[in-house]
């Protein structure tokens, strides 16, 4: 009886050991980024935000970066959030994932009305369930828009008004055609369901303005072959940062001069940098992202990069190079 209950533990102890080298292998093999993001080299500092969002009574046509991938757009009136993260942490738990390095610019509260609310793809530092939740309780008639496969999330946890998109749809919201855009990246929510929904951007056009929110993307020659497919971009939003090493970042994140590339390719007027400086994901210094952008773009090309501080309300028509390296 003792010699069968030894050889039951010990085959027991191979099972798991078995189970725990193959899931090692799956994991580092398919998800690198990830393990990339567990390991990042946070260097102590953080970004200061601005408090220019609360000196004005009007968003009208303007922007303001809240943080990572986070954008509050007004067009004719009508205001756009892309990508809300207002939790502590980019991750399924609240006692360990990346956490963030500064408060959100502007507190979810104090947010104008929001008509819609639009997902790049479900990663947890773009689609943040109790954001979506509070934005819900505070915006009656709260639209969202997400990529082909992730309605079922949202419909779970008791959202409404959820359109789902292929690459290339478009819907209409008053006078403008909002498109969701093909990008190079992927998807998940666990370590089972990799590409099982789409990723994409976000493109919104009125008769004044074509805007491109990139959420999270490679670079692509792809973006030179959709270039008449885009058409004309007057402001992009484009992802600097979670670049290092390139090694393994190279698939999944542009760095900044492949950013600057995107705004060439795509010949976008005024590019801005989001995507960094609010979760370390990787390995880069904090500041790094906006020196290089200052570095690398062409001050003689007629189109602008900038990048500024988290808070600073932008008008459309008043756009110009500002920096947030001093």
């Amino acid at each position: 009886m003792k010699i069968k209950f030894i050889h039951f533990v010990k085959t027991i102890i191979v099972i798991i050991f078995a189970i725990s080298t193959v899931m090692l292998i799956f994991v580092s093999t398919n998800f690198k980024s990830l393990l990339n993001t567990l390991n990042s080299n946070y260097d102590g500092i953080s970004l200061n935000t601005s408090n220019d969002w609360q000196s004005t009574q009007t968003y009208t046509n303007s922007f303001i970066w809240i943080g990572h991938a986070t954008v509050l757009l007004n067009i004719d009136g009508e205001n756009f959030l892309f990508d809300p993260v207002f939790s502590n942490r980019a991750s399924p738990f609240t006692f360990i994932g990346p956490k963030r390095l500064m408060k959100p610019a502007i507190p979810i509260n104090n947010l104008p009305k929001i008509s819609k609310v639009l997902i790049s793809h479900n990663h947890y530092d773009h689609l943040d369930i109790n954001s979506l939740k509070a934005l819900q309780e505070i915006n009656q008639g709260i639209e969202f828009f997400v990529p082909k496969g992730d309605r079922e999330l949202l419909a779970k946890h008791n959202l409404k008004n959820i359109k789902e998109f292929e690459w290339w749809e478009t819907a209409n919201s008053d006078n403008k055609v909002i498109k969701f855009i093909p990008v190079k990246h992927w998807s998940a929510r666990s370590f089972f369901d990799k590409n099982k929904s789409l990723w994409g951007g976000w493109q919104i056009k009125n008769k004044q303005y074509s805007i491109v929110h990139f959420g999270d993307t490679a670079y692509d020659e792809r973006f030179l072959v959709n270039k008449e497919k885009i058409g004309n971009v007057d402001i992009g939003f484009i992802p600097i940062g979670s670049y290092a090493p390139r090694d393994i970042e190279k698939e999944n994140h542009v760095n900044p001069q492949e950013a600057i590339q995107i705004a060439k390719d795509l010949n976008i007027s005024y590019s801005y940098g989001i995507h960094w400086g609010t979760f370390f994901l990787s390995k880069e210094p904090l500041y790094e992202p906006a020196k290089l952008i200052d570095k690398y773009q062409d001050p003689f090309s007629g189109r602008i990069f900038s990048t500024t501080e988290p808070g600073k309300i932008i008008y459309l028509d008043s756009l110009k190079y500002q920096s947030i390296v001093r």
